[in-house]
């Protein structure tokens, strides 16, 4: 037998690891990889805090800025152009047919946010099919006059006491009930829709409750006030019922079912609104002389605003995140209380009216907070109490999105030591 041979028997041990010499290319190989592992090391915060801010976050939350201010001028631009056209024409129902009939500019106006944003190109036809699935599967203009005659009847009614209302009290007032609106859609919902119950909102309704009182009170009982408020309320109650009933039907609210419905809307205006103007006219309610002059520049321009405030307020949410778009509705009131400020020179607010503004808007603030908002606090004060809240712990974590858009922690891999 060879002298340099041997038998092993099999053994039930653990094997023996065997040591190799690195050789001169294995060593330049080692040297390489730590030089750039060290080079990772050194990029690494910099790349995990652009993925904390990454330029799409960033982009999307500068262009809800931008956005939520254009929601807060629009709308107090708007009001401020519909009190001069009641002034001029004292026909609120005209005006706000006049102004229902641009909604059908909806759907081509989402269209074209569609071709914007949308990588997969749609024909017209298919997106809007795809996007009127909740008016019924067959689509004739019996049954889309039939599925939005009543949001058109809310519709307008919302609108004719929003300008009855604004013959009444002020551009803040208006606006700050506007912001009440938000309330009335959360008690709608939790009685018709059966949402989740949350003690915060109900506190933020008896707040915006509390400010419409103190807007009621503010000049007094024997005042205009308390029938401009009322109408107010009836028109955030209006439009707070069109908005759940659509979510009734369509369920989540979408920026194309959204724009469908409002240019039925707006088709059902034209076809169906129009014999009420027609007999207000000939009943006196509604009457101007055949040779009196009608601002129709007043009125393109009102309708023109009002147009792209409910754009933004609906189809702003492709563009950036709804709560930046929500921000632009709270803002509508020290945007009207500017315009009264600097353009008009109008503006008279007690004490009380502007303690009342602030209610509401503390009580719109607290709408917004999401479902889970306390869950969320309390584990990032426990974090913060038991002193996890290290610099090497947040960068140790890596961050992924999952399916619903939501980044969280990416587990770390397991690390088995050998004994």
């Amino acid at each position: 037998m060879n002298k340099l041979s041997a038998k092993i028997s099999p053994s039930s041990g653990p094997q023996p690891v065997a040591f190799h010499l690195p050789s001169p290319a294995s060593e330049k190989d080692h040297h390489e990889h730590t030089l750039v592992q060290d080079e990772s090391d050194s990029e690494r915060p910099s790349k995990r805090c652009c993925a904390r801010c990454p330029f799409r976050v960033v982009r999307r939350v500068a262009c809800g800025l931008i956005l939520a201010a254009c929601v807060a001028v629009s709308w107090a631009w708007g009001t401020n152009s519909a009190k001069d056209t009641l002034i001029r024409h004292p026909a609120p129902f005209f005006i706000i047919w006049f102004c229902s009939i641009w909604n059908i500019l909806f759907f081509p106006l989402y269209y074209l946010c569609h071709l914007l944003t949308e990588k997969q190109k749609q024909l017209p036809t298919t997106e809007f099919r795809k996007c009127s699935q909740f008016l019924g599967e067959e689509l004739t203009v019996r049954v889309i006059l039939k599925g939005a005659a009543p949001f058109s009847v809310l519709w307008s009614l919302s609108g004719y006491l929003y300008l009855l209302a604004l013959c009444r009290i002020s551009k803040v007032d208006v606006s700050a009930v506007l912001c009440c609106s938000q309330a009335f859609i959360f008690l709608l919902s939790w009685i018709g829709l059966k949402d989740r119950f949350m003690g915060v909102r109900i506190v933020a309704a008896i707040l915006s409750i509390i400010g419409l009182v103190m807007l009621a009170y503010g000049d007094g009982f024997h005042s205009d006030s308390i029938t401009g408020v009322a109408l107010g309320v009836g028109s955030a109650s209006a439009s707070a019922l069109f908005k759940v009933l659509f979510r009734k039907r369509a369920g989540n609210v979408q920026p194309g079912p959204a724009s469908v419905l409002l240019s039925c809307v707006g088709l059902c205006s034209f076809v169906l609104h129009s014999w009420v103007c027609v007999l207000l006219y000939f009943t006196h309610v509604e009457y101007w002389l055949p040779s009196q002059h009608i601002p129709w520049d007043k009125l393109c321009v009102m309708a023109s605003l009002l147009l792209v405030f409910n754009v933004l307020v609906n189809l702003g949410g492709m563009f950036t995140y709804p709560s930046l778009i929500s921000l632009g509705i709270l803002l509508t009131i020290p945007a009207s209380a500017a315009v009264d400020t600097f353009v008009t020179e109008t503006l008279q607010m007690s004490h009380v009216r502007a303690a009342a503004a602030g209610i509401i808007s503390a009580g719109y603030l607290m709408l917004q907070l999401p479902e889970n908002w306390d869950e969320s606090t309390l584990r990032w004060l426990s974090t913060l109490w038991r002193g996890n809240w290290r610099e090497d712990s947040i960068v140790g974590e890596e961050t992924v999105m999952d399916t619903a858009g939501i980044a969280r922690a990416k587990p770390k891999p397991a690390v088995v030591t050998l004994n």
